[in-house]
């Protein structure tokens, strides 16, 4: 069971999480307040009532007493003053309607008693003032508004007072209660408040916490992503909205390591074709021109230098070939570059020298092949080969720790301005001259990583200078 709920609150929205939050709060303020009003209004209620109940009790105490001794007195005399019986016992009639009205707001045991015996006094007053009239004796009318009369109104008077004694008592025990109550119901408010404000503080940190935790961590994801590591830990959440983030940045991440790694691939082989032209447009005019350079030394019987040249061709091609691999050693590459250099110098020495100066502890590090040869040919021959004197060309290696830089110059012709930035814009992937060095440049960039490369400057009349900056990488590679 307490799976399902996980379960579903996994997939909760963050509205609802909100709502939810909301409502903790507001339903049992709310509920509380209610109380609070229903307590306080029922009291109030009860406080009208006695107030009114007392209120009306004074007046009546007040007045009735001496009202009705003073008129029966009158017409116990047969004085001139004296009003019609029918307003006297109407006065009577009032005030036992005035009784039963206060029976109706009367909840206490001895007030209810005292208006009961006001009813019954005034009834039997009704009586005795009936009996009084119809009395012809004038002493015998006084004897009977004496013990008759006065003394129901005295007792009308005493059950009146009582009647507003436990009335006022109970008024005041009522105001005691609502006192109480108010206090107790500040105090719930006050207690619930603080209970609600700490329940809600603390739901609202976790609720954030759940909310900002996975979203930093999504961040943490993205970040990892935009450094180029597609594996990335999933993002354990209870929001439907950051998890349908996670599941789409999950997904992004693989679809993008799945894009650029097809990319690679797709780099890997046309690089491989460019790899497989320049050693298509190497090959058969330098084995021509090659084989050429050795039949001419036969002819003029230098055999010493025609089978240095052989040697030197065999040297080259093997490298070349290198078992099909695409990645050899720099001690490979260069390798096939002096062979290529010896090959070159017997048609050119008299306009071309060159000096390699690699710290040996360079040469074991993995470098593409067809690297630094396709360099020194384009300096051969658009450098050296053009100019009226003779030149130079020398390869330097400088390590630098976790780099390392070859620089491929020469003393030579050199290149215009404009030549210059087209090249530079053909290594860009603009169209334009130098293929050779943009098909180098984007290897390397294909083998050590955005920030490797080719730099290239160049001064006419002065030469060029070309530095292959590349990653130090282990042996595995050599491998690839």
């Amino acid at each position: 069971m307490l799976g399902l709920v996980k379960k579903r609150n996994k997939y909760m929205h963050l509205d609802q999480k909100l709502r939810y939050l909301l409502l903790g709060f507001l339903i049992p303020m709310v509920l509380l307040v209610f109380i609070t009003i229903g307590v306080l209004g029922y009291y109030s209620i009860r406080y009208n009532k006695l107030s009114h109940n007392e209120i009306v009790g004074s007046k009546f105490s007040i007045s009735f007493k001496d009202d009705l001794d003073l008129e029966m007195y009158y017409i116990s005399i047969a004085s001139r003053a004296a009003t019609e019986l029918d307003e006297q016992l109407e006065k009577v009639d009032d005030a036992i309607e005035l009784a039963k009205s206060l029976q109706k707001t009367t909840y206490l045991k001895e007030s209810k008693k005292s208006l009961e015996n006001i009813l019954v006094y005034c009834n039997n007053l009704k009586k005795r003032m009936v009996e009084l009239t119809e009395e012809r004796n004038y002493d015998q009318r006084q004897i009977m508004l004496e013990n008759n009369i006065r003394v129901l109104t005295g007792l009308i008077q005493t059950e009146t007072q009582n009647y507003i004694y436990y009335e006022a008592g109970y008024l005041a025990k009522i105001e005691k209660s609502i006192m109480f109550s108010i206090r107790i119901s500040i105090l719930g408010l006050v207690l619930f408040s603080i209970i609600v404000t700490i329940v809600l503080l603390r739901r609202a940190f976790r609720f954030s916490e759940e909310i900002s935790k996975p979203i930093g961590l999504i961040c943490d994801n993205i970040k990892t992503v935009g450094d180029g590591n597609f594996y990335i830990e999933p993002v354990e959440t209870y929001d439907y909205e950051v998890t349908v983030l996670n599941d789409g940045i999950q997904k992004m991440a693989l679809r993008i390591k799945d894009l650029l790694e097809k990319e690679k691939q797709e780099q890997i082989r046309r690089h491989k074709t460019e790899l497989q032209l320049i050693q298509a447009q190497i090959n058969p005019h330098f084995l021509y021109n090659t084989l050429d350079t050795i039949v001419w030394l036969i002819e003029i019987g230098n055999q010493a230098d025609a089978i240095k040249l052989i040697t030197s061709l065999s040297e080259f091609f093997r490298t070349s070939l290198s078992k099909g691999k695409d990645i050899i050693s720099l001690e490979e590459e260069l390798s096939h570059t002096k062979s290529y250099l010896e090959i070159q110098q017997v048609r050119y020495g008299d306009i071309m020298d060159y000096r390699i100066d690699i710290p040996k502890s360079l040469w074991d590090l993995p470098i593409p092949k067809l690297t630094i040869q396709p360099l020194v040919e384009n300096a051969l021959y658009h450098g050296i080969k053009n100019m009226r004197k003779k030149g130079s060309i020398f390869i330097e290696g400088v390590d630098l720790g976790s780099d390392f830089i070859i620089r491929v110059g020469d003393d030579g012709k050199g290149m215009t301005k404009e030549l210059l930035e087209e090249v530079k814009g053909s290594m860009k992937g603009e169209r334009g001259t130098g293929f050779g060095i943009r098909a180098v440049h984007e290897r390397i960039k294909l083998f050590c990583g955005e920030g490797y490369g080719i730099e290239i400057s160049s001064k006419e009349g002065e030469g060029t200078l070309i530095e292959i900056i590349m990653l130090k990488k282990k042996k595995d590679f050599l491998s690839i």
